[in-house]
């Protein structure tokens, strides 16, 4: 399944480097973005290595395999636990690396589907039909906190200090590492956004909606006003989008 792709990564307002990562292979429908972290350069190259590793296993496997479903699946789980795998030998092997860690989420666009895997709390979105959609669910402590009813939504949760960038899950900190995976089947004038927490923690979910239903923007436009409303809302993050819409 072919795409049409505009992305753009972008240090932000606070930071001095730029920890996250994105690769896109349009003509064979593969899609990731990493939001790397840990001390001096360790974030860069987590996110570097995580989005390479398994952009690269996945592409093996597209080219080897039958991909019918289960085959997709299982393929995109496998590349994200060799890209976990990557990681932590890499910060055991080198003493300035120590500790470092990065989330990860990985799309392949196949057969009127989009499979889809993750770590950590980088989002795949859904657009249709002028609804927004949250495909992925965050493996962060104050989503756990809402999943159980500690407290009714995550807005409370912050008031009572919980924050927002404490995960639960990624990848490069341990050898076994739970992969969450999914399918959607994909119809026409669907669009599927990716990001990182620098976007998808200043915005709220009707800003994002209200953005990508402008129908006057391209696809690039609507992601440089992404990219600008998430700064302008004070984002203290690096902000990194892709947009991909099935051709």
């Amino acid at each position: 399944m072919l795409l049409e792709v505009a992305s753009c990564t972008d240090v932000g307002l606070v930071r001095k480097t730029n920890e996250d990562y994105l690769r896109v292979l349009p003509e064979q429908g593969i899609v990731a973005l990493a939001d790397g972290m840990g001390g001096h350069l360790a974030g860069e190259v987590a996110s570097e290595v995580a989005v390479e590793v398994a952009v690269e296993e996945l592409h093996h496997a597209q080219r080897f395999l039958e991909m019918d479903a289960v085959q997709a699946l299982m393929s995109l789980g496998q590349a994200v636990e060799r890209a976990n795998a990557s990681v932590y030998m890499l910060a055991h092997k080198n003493p300035e690396l120590r500790g470092m860690g990065t989330t990860l989420v990985l799309a392949l666009f196949h057969g009127g589907r989009v499979f889809y895997a993750h770590v950590g709390d980088s989002r795949l979105y859904l657009f249709r039909n002028g609804r927004l959609m949250q495909l992925t669910r965050d493996h962060s402590l104050i989503q756990e906190v809402v999943d159980h009813g500690i407290y009714p939504n995550r807005g409370e949760a912050r008031e009572a200090g919980v924050g927002e960038n404490v995960l639960t899950r990624s990848l490069g900190f341990d050898l076994n590492l739970n992969v969450d995976v999914n399918e959607v089947p994909v119809r026409p004038g669907d669009l599927f956004l990716f990001c990182s927490d620098g976007l998808s923690t200043p915005l709220s979910g009707k800003q994002i909606e209200s953005l990508l239903g402008a129908r006057q923007l391209s696809l690039e436009s609507k992601v440089k006003a992404l990219v600008r409303s998430a700064k302008d809302a004070g984002s203290n993050d690096n902000i990194s989008v892709i947009l991909a819409r099935p051709l």
